[in-house]
């Protein structure tokens, strides 16, 4: 079962992919005309587009942009700000036909006859029109860190929806190691021992905040992942298994979500690891063993001259053997009235229970 919950890092990117009205027109971006003696020229319409002229001689109101008395060629480039798009550069010449660039980036020289519409020598470049489109306008989107979900109010055009994901949170390495948890052995069955050794997980950047918190489920399959709900972020222990034999730990990462007060940013706010693929295989072993009552009389139990009880309970001995005893429980063998022990021994039975 694969469990990424894709966890979405900040505000929804909306860009836009085709518009109605006035922002699918093309417009006009800048229109330069000025006059100047200078050799080099550069008009802005500010947080739209720039112009830029270099190497000319200088500007005749006649002619428009001269370039015949300098060296070697003049040049224009045409350079939108972010978010603007040029579609058509327009270089008009005194009395002649304009001369219209469409091919990005729109940048070409002219001298030398490459913008000249006659064989004069000092034919020049009289204003630069720049057509293209605005930007859409920006869409507000309300980003709830609590519920990961973004809202926005759908404008007169189409748009396109790009969640930005945050990062899945990783394990800590040592040499290049993931350090996942791992199985401990010899594990009692109904003890509070952990019957995991936890594993590490990555630091958020320089600080001590780990990326996420290790959850573990505790199944009987090797196969099949246990539901979400199952996993917990408490260290399992054996204290709910009643039986010897093998169980099965998985775990998985929970991504760390956005600090409280924080907007998400790919530093603070991580995604879930997958489950993993193979879960820890922990053998608990059996915590009931058997009591064989050896007398000078072998029926002293059952003959109502004793009584046992074990963890609290009287207990029924059969056949001179009591079964099933728990591990940690109190044992005790007491004389009825009328009969006195002088001791009782206790000692391990040679054959394993």
């Amino acid at each position: 079962m694969n469990n990424m919950r894709n966890k979405i890092l900040m505000t929804l990117a909306l860009l836009l992919t085709a518009v109605t009205g006035a922002w699918a027109e093309e417009g006009t971006l800048l229109t330069t005309i000025t006059a100047t003696d200078k050799d080099s020229y550069s008009e802005t319409t500010p947080g739209v587009v720039t112009v830029t002229l270099s190497n000319v001689a200088g500007y005749s109101s006649t002619y428009g942009w001269l370039w015949g008395e300098k060296s070697g060629p003049g040049s224009v480039t045409v350079e939108a700000k972010e978010g603007y798009t040029i579609t058509r550069c327009v270089f008009k010449q005194s009395d002649k036909t304009p001369v219209t660039i469409t091919t990005s980036p729109f940048a070409i020289t002219f001298a030398n006859g490459k913008c000249e519409q006659s064989t004069h020598d000092i034919d020049g470049v009289s204003s630069i029109e720049v057509y293209g489109n605005a930007p859409a306008p920006a869409i507000d989107v309300k980003w709830d860190p609590a519920t990961k979900t973004g809202n926005f109010v759908m404008p007169a055009y189409d748009v396109e929806i790009a969640p930005i994901y945050a990062p899945v949170a990783q394990w800590a390495k040592v040499d290049n190691v993931d350090q996942l948890p791992t199985a401990i052995e010899g594990i009692y069955a109904e003890s509070t021992d952990a019957i995991v050794k936890a594993g590490t997980v990555a630091k958020i950047g320089e600080t001590e905040n780990p990326q996420g918190t290790l959850m573990y489920a505790v199944s009987t399959s090797a196969t099949e992942q246990p539901a979400l709900t199952a996993f917990s972020a408490t260290l399992p222990t054996a204290k709910d298994i009643t039986t010897a034999g093998d169980v099965y730990v998985w775990y998985y990462i929970k991504g760390a979500d956005t600090p409280q007060g924080q907007d998400p940013t790919a530093e603070n706010t991580f995604n879930d690891s997958e489950i993993c693929t193979t879960p820890l295989t922990v053998t608990v072993q059996n915590n009931k063993f058997d009591i064989q009552f050896k007398a000078a009389n072998d029926n002293t139990i059952e003959a109502g001259k004793a009584t046992v009880t074990a963890g609290g309970t009287a207990a029924t001995v059969t056949e001179g053997k009591l079964e099933g005893v728990k591990m940690g429980s109190e044992v005790k063998v007491k004389a009825k009235e009328g009969y006195k022990f002088r001791k009782v021994e206790v000692k391990k039975t040679s054959t394993p229970n």
